[in-house]
């Protein structure tokens, strides 16, 4: 669905002399991931409307998507399995938030996930490998999401409950996808 919608607009910039034939592969893809993108945005706030915890999956998201996008790990075979698995994944988070209450799992969950982090980061896909220079780049941006998000943590849970839940959540979510990736990869090693 998204693939053909992508594929109009492109065309359509296209014959509007927008874009140029040569460019026509980067707008296609970034038009479709865009509409991903969309769609997992909107349906991550509907779950979290439907969930009572609206600002929790607001703030789950924007500490996930910037940790997810340089640390890596497990990505699904196609668009629609990560599509559900991604819904799947942000309802056990927001389902965790909203009946777990003690703190001191919510540190555990924060130190696993950030030892596992560290240890890991990043990890490639066999769709998605990076070479050298990448997993350099890659693993110093993952390490500063990582430490940015922590001292967050560290300033703001005091005061502000729903960060104290969420930040833990996503490192720990994050280090599962981690080391799932990792087993991936050795699958086809």
């Amino acid at each position: 669905m998204f693939a053909k919608i992508a594929e109009r607009l492109t065309q359509q910039l296209e014959n509007e002399n927008v874009i140029i034939h040569e460019k026509r592969e980067l707008y296609r893809y970034g038009f479709q991931n865009g509409l991903i993108l969309t769609l997992n945005f909107l349906t991550s706030i509907i779950v979290g409307v439907a969930l009572g915890e609206v600002l929790s999956s607001i703030l789950l998201l924007a500490a996930y998507i910037p940790l997810r996008s340089y640390a890596g790990g497990y990505h699904a075979s196609t668009p629609r399995r990560c599509y559900f698995i991604s819904i799947v994944i942000i309802m056990e988070m927001l389902l965790f938030i909203g009946y777990v209450d003690l703190s001191i799992i919510y540190i555990i969950l924060l130190l696993v996930g950030m030892v596992v982090c560290f240890a890991f980061a990043p990890v490639e896909d066999k769709n998605k490998p990076l070479d050298r220079d990448e997993i350099s780049v890659f693993k110093k941006r993952a390490y500063l999401i990582l430490s940015i998000e922590f001292f967050i943590w560290l300033a703001v849970s005091v005061i502000f409950q729903p960060i104290e839940k969420t930040i833990p959540i996503v490192m720990f979510t994050e280090s599962l996808m981690l080391v799932i990736g990792k087993l991936k990869l050795s699958k086809y090693s």
